[in-house]
């Protein structure tokens, strides 16, 4: 069977085309199956196959749980008041859960402590500075609220000013990270962005809502209103600062002339958010549920952005492969366990990337190709 995409002949049996990822038959659409997670459309809102592409299907289910017991932790702590203990059980979940991961899948091959110091320490350090930016500029937040809007001055360092710089320094630790050879891959530009970009929120929401912290006693706010301002600084701002890195991460390291585009695109989701915080404060419980409703829609928007820069970054890489092949692979896929033909680029069964398969079995199945040569 050859491939309409790229003139490949494929076993009469497959559904993709091994060197490009193209489907090979009328009843498959590549659109509905996402290269690095093949039993999910690329437009899904999936946060754990989206952020942790390297990850099998098998592993899916202890980093959502790692996240829902967190999430579950921060609701029963702000049921009963008490809201320093709620904000970190939200906002350590991600980068601990992300952390996990990178463990689990070795994503930092045998280099831990460069990825940790920069996308937890640097982007930590950086976050901490930037939460003395915004305390700078406003001395409200989701947990101190004002009676009246700010100024037009206040309102184009909080909308304007805040999330370019927040752009511009998210990027930094993965940019740094993925500089090097053995990170360069987009993939990598991916899971590094999503990790910085969380401890980057985790730090910066320490700092702004520091006045939380004052004590670990019960507070007489309202129960659900902490409860939203947990979910909204723990799980959607993270995602909107690592999907802001994340898209223009990827679109350096790819060096494509759609880089100004993504630095658009994450000026955009960060300001959104930036913007509901500075301007719905004054509408205090109302305002919370409104910024949360923002939050969450802007975390979504970013998630499946990141899908379609991933997806299309491994078909593009791909197509590189046909025209200049890059090696060969061999063995068996990490996802379907079915055989890889060698000089894979997808498994021809179910359309996995080999790039997104774990790292390990990626060096598994190169030196499989290189015995059988």
């Amino acid at each position: 069977m050859t491939c309409s995409r790229c003139s490949t002949d494929n076993p009469e049996l497959a559904r993709f085309c091994y060197r490009c990822g193209a489907g090979l038959t009328t009843t498959v659409d590549r659109t509905s199956h996402y290269a690095a997670s093949p039993g999910e459309p690329v437009r899904a809102l999936a946060l754990v196959s989206t952020l942790m592409p390297h990850v099998s299907g098998s592993r899916h289910h202890l980093y959502k749980l790692g996240l829902a017991l967190a999430g579950a932790a921060s609701l029963v702590a702000a049921g009963f008041g008490v809201l320093p203990v709620a904000l970190i059980c939200a906002a350590i979940a991600l980068p601990g859960v992300l952390l996990m991961y990178l463990y689990d899948h070795e994503v930092w091959t045998d280099d831990p402590w460069t990825v940790v110091a920069a996308c937890v320490g640097l982007a930590g350090a950086l976050g901490v500075g930037i939460g003395f930016l915004a305390n700078t500029f406003s001395s409200s937040g989701a947990v101190s609220l004002t009676n009246n809007l700010p100024s037009t001055g206040r309102l184009l360092e909080l909308c304007v000013v805040l999330p370019l710089v927040t752009l511009v320094v998210v990027q930094a630790a993965p940019a740094l990270v993925t500089a090097r050879p053995r990170f360069a891959h987009a993939l990598d530009a991916l899971t590094f962005a999503a990790l910085g970009g969380a401890s980057l929120a985790l730090a910066e929401s320490i700092v702004v809502q520091h006045g939380a912290f004052s004590s670990a006693t019960v507070h007489s706010t309202s129960s659900a209103r902490d409860a939203f301002i947990a979910l909204t600084l723990g799980f959607a701002k993270p995602v909107i600062y690592g999907a802001a890195a994340a898209i223009t991460v990827m679109r350096l390291r790819r060096r494509t002339s759609a880089y100004p585009l993504g630095l658009l695109e994450g000026f955009l989701l960060i300001g959104v958010y930036d913007s509901a915080v500075a301007t719905l404060a004054i509408y205090g419980d109302r305002g919370v549920v409104l910024t949360f409703i923002i939050a969450v829609v802007t975390a979504a928007v970013g998630l499946i952005r990141i899908r379609d820069e991933a997806h299309a970054a491994l078909l593009d890489e791909a197509t590189a492969v046909t025209v200049t092949p890059a090696g060969h692979y061999g063995g068996n896929c990490a996802e379907c366990g079915l055989p890889l033909v060698a000089g894979s680029a997808f498994c021809l069964a179910c359309g996995t990337a080999v790039a997104a398969m774990p790292k390990p079995h990626q060096e598994h199945v190169k030196s499989y190709a290189a015995t059988s040569a």
